[in-house]
């Protein structure tokens, strides 16, 4: 592999380490609330980042009192997540230090990892939802309000409020450190590839033209 395609690779697996630093302080899922009296830019929302949860938290929190709902002070992934993006951006800022093979794979697997990781703290949040949706005071206020579960992404309507979630950009630059992640192991595997075709071995060796050439 010549020093180009070295440099490149390395210069991808910092990008992708950069992408998942900055990720660290952009919210990666918001929420919207909107009711008659909530309209436009005084709508409540809400803002999750991976270590915390900011937004129109208090005011929130006295609305959910009439229809029982309680909202956390924390989540279970602000434990584990930052350190999880930590750890795979130190990963990939380091892999260019480590033999060709060695770092294609470490690449793949943390993209892997990043991958799973968000496919978890996804389902947590979903379950978070349920939960808070489901297991109410019965004591509250309004009974008239039925269970509910707000999605993930999309839409629904409780009460009188209409809520909108949808992803923060912090998602989305996760999302592209592990696309050049996984396009870094793409370009180191193709230019192993293609330099072992045109040394004819993988380690380099060329082998004879001919049987007539191996030594008697």
């Amino acid at each position: 592999m010549n020093k180009t395609s070295i440099r490149i690779s390395t210069a991808l697996g910092i990008a992708a380490a950069g992408l998942l630093g900055v990720s660290l302080w952009l919210p990666l899922w918001h929420m919207k609330m909107e009711a008659p009296q909530y309209q436009g830019n005084e709508a409540l929302r809400v803002r999750i980042y991976p270590h915390a949860m900011r937004g129109d938290l208090h005011e929130i929190r006295v609305l959910n009192q009439y229809v029982g709902v309680t909202i956390p002070d924390s989540l279970p992934q602000f434990h584990w997540l930052p350190t999880a993006l930590g750890v795979a951006a130190v990963f990939s800022a380091f892999a260019g230090l480590l033999p060709v093979t060695v770092r294609r794979r470490s690449l793949v697997g943390t993209a892997v990892l990043l991958s799973l990781a968000l496919v978890i703290a996804a389902g947590q949040a979903q379950w978070q939802m349920y939960d808070v949706g489901h297991h109410r005071n019965p004591h509250a206020p309004l009974q008239g309000v039925q269970n509910f579960t707000p999605p993930i992404l999309g839409k629904v309507k409780v009460a009188n409020f209409e809520i909108e979630t949808g992803l923060g950009a912090g998602t989305g630059l996760i999302g592209a450190a592990i696309a050049l992640q996984l396009t870094t192991a793409f370009v180191l595997r193709e230019r192993s590839s293609a330099t072992c075709r045109v040394c004819g071995h993988p380690f380099g060796a060329a082998h004879p033209a001919n049987p007539a050439e191996l030594p008697a």
